[in-house]
């Protein structure tokens, strides 16, 4: 059986062009990211330090794919619900449909 954290993963894989091209994870999102320590400052530095918010989407996106942590993505989609809503309507679609729009 897939973990929850393994499907919100997918779901965002899924639509990584459309998330990356919506999300900047500058502020809240990687505030909520260190909070709840799945990133650390100096990764939030190196992160955030990217000059638009579509690299500093693909590097996140590129750290938590990498990262190997069993609730990345379980905290990403919670640090989501402050403020993008449609993103989680998305990952949250019932399993077997298509996210795509």
């Amino acid at each position: 059986m897939i973990s929850e954290n393994d499907r919100i993963r997918r779901r965002i894989t899924d639509m990584y062009a459309d998330f990356v091209q919506q999300v900047d994870p500058k502020g809240y999102i990687m505030d909520y990211l260190i909070q709840k320590r799945i990133v650390d400052d100096e990764v939030s530095q190196q992160l955030l330090g990217k000059d638009t918010k579509q690299e500093r989407c693909r590097a996140m996106l590129h750290e938590l794919l990498s990262s190997g942590k069993t609730r990345a993505f379980i905290v990403l989609r919670e640090a989501l619900k402050h403020s993008y809503h449609h993103i989680v309507e998305r990952i949250d679609e019932t399993q077997g449909t298509t996210v795509y729009s």
